[in-house]
């Protein structure tokens, strides 16, 4: 089975993002992202687009958007529009909300509320009305069935990805255990809705960075982690796999997190907002173990390869190293070759 990988950039400069996404798409991933959080980057559907216009074998979509920005047939259209460009090859990933929503003063949307809207967006792509809220919605322009994925890293998210995504970005972990329950939760998820795990796409998120050792692939990308970290922190901690003597910690960081410092990179223009907090509150090795694959392109290919024997396939990165460039060229020469050959 070939083994594929996606990459998620963020267009504040806008030549960059395009060069970023056309080396992507040129060296072998096979998808290529933008997130959707405007207090940090451009317009979410405009970055699509841009991705759309400068790649022509990748797919590419959302990494991830939320039901709470935007109406459902306002993200119908705009990804439709974008699947119109793209030639088919989009998709629109949802999850209840992060930086972009943290940082317009909202709340992430409840289980249930994320389902009504996924339920709702597709409804309106494929059958051109839905009810919503209590209304009833129409979109007339566009039919067509466009995957809808999700982002989940509870057992309620899973649970709900098994039932009615189209594919999923996994944000539990790569601990054994953690990647052997999340396959079952949503294993078991899917076969109680009448599916099965095998119509799921399937793709991990994964906190990468290469440097000359692990240590120095860490101190990359120490704000990277802790985002993810932040994420593991919200609501409980039953079902999680969190070890008692991490979660105060991981509290702690929940606390503190500065969603402003959500995209920050090591040696930018401005002092980093959250990095300190990984070695203060002892969080370096227990996130890079759990979410990170790092250090040198050797070190990626045998991570990559333990992974796998524990069943992780499709791995999806997000662009938080300053040299965003020499790490696509990294992964096309020392690291895809060796995954994707027959």
């Amino acid at each position: 089975m070939r083994f594929a990988f996606g990459h998620g950039f963020y267009p504040k400069k806008l030549d960059d993002f395009k060069r970023l996404s056309r080396t992507a798409d040129e060296a072998g991933f096979a998808m290529v992202m933008t997130g959707d959080t405007p207090a940090l980057v451009g317009d979410h559907y405009v970055g699509l687009t841009m991705i759309a216009l400068e790649t022509s074998r990748c797919r590419l979509g959302s990494y991830i958007s939320n039901p709470v920005t935007r109406h459902p047939a306002v993200a119908a259209a705009g990804i439709a529009a974008v699947n119109e460009i793209a030639g088919g090859r989009a998709y629109l990933g949802l999850s209840t909300g992060d930086s972009g929503v943290y940082n317009l003063g909202e709340k992430p949307a409840k289980q249930a509320d994320l389902e009504e809207y996924i339920l709702t967006v597709r409804a309106l792509l494929e059958k051109g009305e839905a009810t919503y809220r209590g209304n009833t919605v129409r979109f007339g322009w566009y039919h067509g069935h466009i995957p809808i994925y999700m982002a989940p890293g509870g057992p309620k998210g899973l649970r709900l990805a098994g039932r009615i995504a189209d594919g999923v970005f996994l944000e539990t972990g790569f601990l054994p255990e953690v990647i052997e329950d999340t396959l079952h939760q949503i294993d078991e998820a899917a076969r109680e809705a009448g599916r099965s795990i095998d119509d799921i796409d399937i793709w991990w998120h994964a906190r990468a960075c290469m440097g000359s050792s692990r240590d120095a692939a860490i101190d990359t990308i120490p704000s990277g982690l802790l985002g993810i970290g932040n994420r593991l922190a919200r609501f409980q901690q039953q079902g999680k796999f969190i070890p008692d003597a991490i979660w105060p910690k991981l509290q702690e960081l929940k606390r503190r997190y500065d969603f402003m410092g959500h995209h920050e990179t090591a040696g930018g223009a401005t002092p980093q907002r959250n990095a300190a907090m990984l070695d203060e509150l002892g969080l370096r090795d227990y996130l890079a173990d759990r979410f990170g694959i790092l250090g040198t392109p050797d070190d990626f290919v045998e991570r990559i390869r333990s992974l796998e024997k524990m069943g992780v396939r499709n791995i999806a990165f997000t662009a938080l190293m300053p040299d965003k460039l020499d790490f696509l060229h990294a992964m096309r020469d020392a690291v895809i070759p060796r995954f994707t050959m027959d």
